[in-house]
C-alpha cells in the first residue's frame, strides 16, 4: 500500500480520505447504499495506482540540439523524437525536458494518444545567453490516469551537450601592424638567417629599436633606415586578456568581460589564419595554446575556442601572473593587451611587455559605459592616467566604449598606425 499511496496525487489522496470517512460514517449509520459510494471513492484511486504502476512503457527517445555549438547570444532548438510500442495504451503522458536556466525555460509537452504505437517529434527554442558548456536532458515522462488521481514519473538517461562559445568576429587586415613579428612588417617570412650584407631595410618608424638601425643604408639614403631582417623563427603573437572580475562591469551578454573574451578569440583566430603561433595569457597565467606557421590552424582554433569558452572571471587582484608568464615565454614578439579597468600600477607593469617588441597594442575598455552607474572620479582619473602612460611609452591605445564592435576597435588600431 505504501507505493500506491506515493503515486497518488492530491486529488487521489483526497478521494481516499473522503471515501474512508464515508465508509466509516455509513457503517455507523447503517447506510449500505452510502457505504457503496464510499467504497467506490476509496477503491478508484487505488485501482488507478495499481494499473499505472504496472504499466510497461516501451518508449524510445532520440534527442539532439541543433546546432550543438553556437556563439554567445545565438538561437538554437532542441529536438526530441518519441516513440511508443506497447501492448497497452499508455494513457496521458506529460513530458518535461531538463534545460539549464542559462539556455531557457523547461519545455513541457502533452501526449494524449491512446494508440498502442505512435511516434511524435517535438521541438523547442533555446538561446545561448551565457557562455559555457551545458547539458539538456534527461527527459522526464509523467504518466497519469484520465481522472488525474495517480502520477508516475520515469526518466530517460540520454542528454545532449551544448557549447556556447565566445563570438568570433572576422577582423580586417591591419596594414600597419596586423600579423607582425618582431620586424613590424605585415607578413614576415620564414627563411634562413640573413647575412650582414643581405639585410633588407625600411624607413625608421617611431617605436623601432635603435639597435636595428642600418647605418650603411642610413648614410646612403640620408634618412634613418632600420633592418627588416626576416625571421628564422616562426612569427608569433602574445595576447594578454584581463580576466579579473574586479576589472569588468555590466550584465548579460553585453558585459565588458564577454567583449574582452570575444576580442581575444577573434584576434587569436585572425593570427592563426595568417599562420602565426599565438599564446593567450589571462589573469592567472598562460592558457597553453599552440599554433605554428605553415601548419593548418584548425586544431589550434578549436583549442582557442574551448579554452575561452571555459574561462571564468578570476578573483586575482593584479595582472602579475599574466605579465610574468608573457615576459618569460615570448620575448621580442607582438603583444596585444585587452584590458578592463586599469590603474597606474597595472599600466606600469605592462610596460615590461613592450621591451624588445615591435608593436604594443592595447584595447582599453571604458568600463563606465558598460556599468549600470557612473564610476567615481578617482577611478576614472586612474584609468585615463593608465592609458596615457601606455601612449607615452609607444603603445597604440584604443579606448573601447560600449557599442563599439571588435572589428571597429581593430580598425581603429590600424588608423593609429597610419597616423604614426
Amino acid at each position: 500500500m505504501r507505493r500506491p499511496w506515493r503515486l497518488l496525487t492530491a486529488r487521489g489522496r483526497a478521494l481516499v480520505v473522503l471515501g474512508s470517512a464515508v465508509v466509516v460514517v455509513s457503517m455507523m449509520a447503517s447506510q449500505r447504499d452510502v457505504m457503496r459510494l464510499g467504497l467506490l471513492l476509496l477503491v478508484l484511486p487505488l485501482i488507478a495506482a495499481v494499473l499505472v504502476s504496472r504499466a510497461r512503457l516501451r518508449m524510445s527517445c532520440e534527442r539532439s540540439v541543433e546546432p550543438a555549438q553556437v556563439p554567445l547570444g545565438s538561437p538554437m532548438h532542441g529536438r526530441i523524437i518519441l516513440g511508443q510500442d506497447g501492448r497497452l495504451p499508455a494513457g496521458i503522458l506529460m513530458l518535461e525536458d531538463s534545460v539549464p536556466a542559462e539556455l531557457g525555460n523547461r519545455p513541457r509537452f502533452l501526449v494524449d494518444k491512446a494508440d498502442l504505437s505512435w511516434r511524435r517529434e517535438v521541438q523547442y527554442p533555446l538561446l545561448g545567453r551565457v557562455r559555457g558548456r551545458f547539458r539538456t536532458g534527461p527527459l522526464m515522462v509523467r504518466t497519469t490516469d484520465p481522472f488525474g488521481l495517480v502520477r508516475l514519473d520515469r526518466q530517460f538517461v540520454a542528454t545532449s551537450e551544448v557549447l556556447v562559445t565566445p563570438e568570433i568576429v572576422p577582423l580586417p587586415v591591419m596594414r600597419t601592424a596586423g600579423g607582425a613579428g618582431s620586424t613590424g612588417e605585415a607578413r614576415p617570412h620564414r627563411i634562413g638567417v640573413v647575412g650582414q650584407d643581405d639585410a633588407l631595410v625600411r624607413e625608421y618608424r617611431q617605436g623601432d629599436d635603435v639597435r636595428r638601425i642600418h647605418w650603411r643604408s642610413t648614410a646612403r639614403w640620408g634618412d634613418l633606415m632600420v633592418r627588416r631582417e626576416e625571421q628564422a623563427l616562426d612569427p608569433s603573437a602574445s595576447i594578454l586578456l584581463d580576466s579579473r572580475s574586479t576589472a569588468h562591469a555590466g550584465r548579460g551578454i553585453n558585459n565588458s568581460m564577454e567583449w574582452a573574451i570575444s576580442a581575444a578569440a577573434s584576434i587569436a583566430i585572425h593570427f592563426l589564419d595568417d599562420g602565426f603561433g599565438i599564446e593567450i595569457y589571462e589573469a592567472e597565467g598562460p592558457m597553453h595554446i599552440a599554433g605554428t606557421m605553415g601548419q593548418h590552424s584548425s586544431a589550434s582554433q578549436e583549442v582557442v575556442i574551448n579554452r575561452l569558452t571555459d574561462l571564468k572571471a578570476r578573483q586575482t587582484a593584479t595582472l602579475h601572473y599574466a605579465i610574468e608568464a608573457a615576459s618569460v615565454d615570448r620575448p621580442g614578439q607582438l603583444v596585444i593587451a585587452i584590458l578592463g579597468r586599469m590603474g597606474v600600477e597595472d599600466a606600469q607593469a605592462l610596460l615590461r611587455l613592450r621591451r624588445n617588441r615591435a608593436q604594443g597594442i592595447a584595447l582599453l575598455l571604458e568600463i563606465d559605459s558598460f556599468a549600470d552607474g557612473p564610476a567615481s572620479d578617482r577611478i576614472q582619473n586612474q584609468s585615463e592616467l593608465a592609458a596615457q602612460i601606455l601612449r607615452d611609452n609607444q603603445w597604440r591605445v584604443v579606448t573601447v566604449p560600449r557599442g563599439m564592435s571588435v572589428a571597429q576597435a581593430w580598425s581603429a588600431v590600424d588608423q593609429l598606425g597610419r597616423v604614426v
